[in-house]
């Protein structure tokens, strides 16, 4: 009788523990499902297109996870080239990857012409040293403006976008990117990190940009000869940061690993070179890194990465494509106009 009783029970047990299993293993198969293929794809040798496809094959509700109304930087990306009509083919993909994982955002798009008119139209005061530079030195100078204005992030037409960017927008309030260690040690001869104007953010009115544009016009009215790199690229960036806003909770310098997880490869002959005479300890890591990650570091954080191409010390290529072939819906431009509201982004 005692047995006959507990027999029941048991299959019971059995039962529900069966249901329980099934239940968790579930659950385990979906988190992998959401989770792990996002991880793993950080392994592949084709870190971009892994990444990219885990991304942009979200719907819309999952893409925009964060509050356009909690972001400190506005839902502005920002690209420029010298024009509309003669852009390098292999930018195509890299610029389309920005509006494919930022679906909510506005897209701007700048040309040489719109870096002149925002001087002339909103900083006068900087207009006879815009008149003056080179076209590369220009755009440099521009994104400095345009992010004072508009704000927003600033993204050069050879980075590609590998996650959404809602989350960053969200915690900071002006972010820097900082280029892979090796280049700062064995490029640069500095432990420091290597800002670079090539990916910036933050929002409108930050006096950073007023800070950096008051010092290439410092150093614009004392030194006869400058290059870009060190008039209006990223080591005027790096002056500026250092010379008083590195204690500034409001501007963070992020690690290689968001923006920079791969060195310039046409340069890695030269960076290996360098190697050979390096005994010291940062020499040492760094070369050991180089070795260790010879396609770049992605990781979880990654969220861009540069393609280096250095159009103006390197020539832009042959092939071109349109902006209006690269974005078959309409995208925002600035607008100038003699009105007292001033620039205006517009379709």
């Amino acid at each position: 009788m005692g047995v006959a009783k507990n027999e029941p029970m048991t299959q019971q047990r059995r039962v529900s523990l069966g249901l329980i299993f099934v239940g968790l293993l579930f659950i385990c198969v979906g988190r992998v499902a959401m989770v792990g293929p996002h991880l793993m794809a950080l392994n592949q040798p084709n870190h971009t297109n892994g990444l990219r496809a885990q991304f942009a094959s979200m719907n819309a509700l999952q893409l925009d996870r964060y509050s356009r109304e909690q972001a400190r930087i506005p839902w502005l990306i920002h690209q420029s080239w010298k024009s509309v009509d003669k852009i390098p083919a292999r930018f195509e993909p890299w610029m389309r990857s920005w509006r494919e994982l930022n679906p909510q955002w506005q897209y701007v798009f700048w040309t040489d012409d719109d870096n002149l008119a925002i001087f002339e139209h909103v900083y006068p005061q900087y207009l006879y040293i815009a008149k003056a530079l080179s076209k590369i030195a220009l755009a440099d100078m521009a994104r400095y403006a345009l992010l004072h204005h508009f704000g927003g992030l600033y993204a050069d037409a050879d980075f590609e976008c590998v996650q959404p960017f809602g989350g960053l927008h969200e915690e900071y309030e002006l972010f820097l990117s900082s280029e892979p260690r090796a280049h700062a040690v064995l490029l640069e001869g500095s432990d420091s990190p290597a800002l670079c104007n090539a990916l910036m953010a933050s929002a409108p009115g930050h006096p950073f940009w007023v800070q950096v544009l008051e010092s290439i016009k410092a150093k614009f009215d004392t030194e006869s000869e400058s290059d870009p790199v060190s008039l209006t690229g990223p080591r005027i960036v790096k002056s500026t940061y250092y010379g008083g806003f590195e204690n500034d909770t409001r501007v963070a310098v992020l690690p290689p690993t968001y923006f920079y997880p791969e060195i310039a490869y046409w340069n890695r002959g030269n960076l290996l070179e360098k190697c050979k005479d390096r005994n010291d300890t940062a020499g040492k890591e760094v070369c050991a890194w180089l070795e260790q990650y010879p396609d770049g570091e992605f990781t979880e954080k990654t969220h861009a990465t540069h393609h280096w191409q250095c159009t103006w010390c390197r020539g832009a290529g042959d092939e071109t494509v349109t902006l209006s072939s690269i974005f078959p819906t309409s995208v925002y431009r600035p607008s100038f106009n003699q009105s007292n509201n001033g620039p205006k982004l517009v379709v």
